[in-house]
């Protein structure tokens, strides 16, 4: 998928991508994937879109629950197994 499908693939879908979806979305897409903290020293992981529509998509679990980690590291973690994602941004916000 071009970039900009990917990216109304993703808007069509809401703010928040399941881990099915993301799996696919990780085997079409590379980049783009973040690191982001949260509430409680917390961090969630997730997807940017660039191209006709940027906008931040958070991973969920499949119940529907945002994807948090104690620590960068963990989140890393899981991308690499989870989705095969190696580079990863990390907001410090």
């Amino acid at each position: 998928m071009a970039q900009d499908e990917l990216s109304y693939w993703l808007v069509k879908r809401g703010k928040n991508v399941g881990l099915e979806a993301a799996r696919k979305l990780a085997a079409q897409s590379r980049l783009g994937w973040y690191i982001a903290p949260r509430a409680g020293k917390q961090y969630s992981v997730g997807k940017i879109t660039t191209g006709a529509v940027n906008e931040r998509h958070f991973l969920t679990d499949d119940t529907g629950k945002l994807l948090t980690f104690d620590s960068v590291d963990e989140a890393k973690k899981f991308l690499k197994e989870e989705l095969n994602i190696s580079f990863v941004e990390v907001f410090d916000i």
